[in-house]
């Protein structure tokens, strides 16, 4: 690495310091016991308005996601979606993981289960009732995935007057 050069910004100190707070806030014991307290919907609710409030704060430093600068609530709502269905390809958090695995998701805190697939897993296999592993499993795995990133997609394109409020654009 003869030769090379770095140069670090303001920017880049402050994402670092923020990383620290945030770790010292959300690792805290009594955080992490409300948490476990949450249902996997509630949880990864939290969870996610962390993330929007994170996304919305990289927005106004000049995000940009495939060329497409990330500047209106909508667009950050769009990659928030796509961001949720790739994580439940990629997660491997739910009580599906445990039951393949394990046999069961008993004795497992609620707050393993707060990710997106552990979510939405929840969502049909006890919200819904649908008790049948195999069409959980899809509902979860496949059909979710693809409708919500089809959604966060068509959110995150910039289309002049797609989404009109009283006259302004979203």
């Amino acid at each position: 690495m003869k030769g090379m050069k770095f140069h670090f910004t303001e920017t880049e100190l402050y994402l670092a310091v923020a990383f620290a707070v945030i770790g010292f806030l959300f690792s805290h014991g009594a955080v992490v016991k409300w948490m476990s307290g949450l249902n996997p919907i509630a949880g990864l609710l939290v969870y996610y308005i962390i993330l929007y409030a994170s996304l919305f704060v990289l927005s106004r430093m000049g995000l940009v996601i495939f060329g497409i600068k990330i500047d209106k609530p909508l667009q950050i709502f769009g990659l928030g979606l796509i961001t949720f269905a790739f994580f439940i390809l990629v997660n491997w958090e739910s009580a599906y993981v445990n039951i393949v695995t394990y046999g069961s998701a008993t004795n497992v805190s609620n707050l393993y289960f707060a990710s997106e697939d552990g979510a939405m897993w929840y969502l049909f296999y006890d919200v819904f009732g649908i008790k049948n592993i195999e069409a959980s499993r899809l509902l979860t795995y496949v059909l979710m995935p693809a409708v919500l990133a089809f959604l966060g997609a068509f959110l995150l394109e910039e289309k002049e007057g797609r989404f009109k409020i009283w006259g302004k654009n979203l």
